[in-house]
């Protein structure tokens, strides 16, 4: 039995959105980590780096969790992906990516350093 080209090929598909994702990470993980070394109590600037990860792991397992309840709650997503609607899935993550970047610029709006001696020391040119 032959398989399809269409079926060896659909993996591909996922490439580019891998490699968005690991760019995006890539350029978020060291500010995060900064930010956390910035503002956290001397006793917790090693957690840093295990929060990130803990962090990852909780928004990869919710992103399972919502393909499941998608496929458990509409035929968008079936056996044969080309017959259904998967384009209703992705407006389903630009709603939460927006909703996600609404709640980022609120959380930034209203946040206050904690360490603001610092951050201004370290901006400022020296006096030489």
């Amino acid at each position: 039995m032959k398989v399809p080209i269409l079926w060896q090929c659909q993996f591909l598909w996922l490439v580019p959105q891998l490699a968005l994702n690991g760019i995006a990470e890539a350029f978020h993980y060291p500010g995060q980590v900064s930010l956390y070394y910035q503002e956290f109590p001397i006793t917790l600037k090693n957690m840093a780096t295990a929060m990130i990860s803990v962090i990852l792991a909780i928004s990869f397992y919710l992103a399972t969790a919502l393909i499941d309840v998608v496929r458990r709650t509409s035929t968008w997503l079936p056996g044969h992906i080309n017959n259904r609607r998967l384009d209703n899935v992705y407006w389903i993550l630009v709603i939460g990516g927006v909703v996600n970047f609404g709640y980022y610029v609120t959380c930034a709006w209203y946040y206050k350093y904690q360490n603001l001696k610092e951050v201004d020391h370290i901006d400022s040119p020296s006096d030489e």
